[in-house]
């Protein structure tokens, strides 16, 4: 009888460990959407500036300055995906053993 409890309670464990794996993958593309709006965003605004240089559309602002932005935030989402990514593929290694 208590063999049956303990194989529950181990199945209870993979359960949960699962869920985990499930929630944090969840989160991850929840964060990289989000992150990929932000650079969608900045991009848009550089691209916006230029137009408006480019056509004589009243506007302030550097370009230079816009495109800087957007390329550091495009680099920074790449690498922050990249590493959140990494996470949740170690953390399903672990829940595979």
């Amino acid at each position: 009888m208590s063999e049956e409890k303990n194989k529950e309670k181990e199945l209870t464990k993979k359960e949960e460990e699962t869920l985990h794996v499930y929630f944090v993958e969840k989160v991850v593309t929840l964060m990289t959407g989000a992150m990929g709006l932000v650079a969608a965003l900045a991009w848009n605004d550089a691209i916006r500036k230029l137009f408006e240089r480019v056509f004589g559309t009243q506007g302030s602002g550097d370009i230079t300055a816009m495109f800087i932005y957007a390329a550091i935030v495009t680099a920074a989402v790449v690498v922050v995906t990249y590493r959140l990514a990494r996470i949740v593929e170690k953390m399903k290694k672990k829940e595979k053993r």
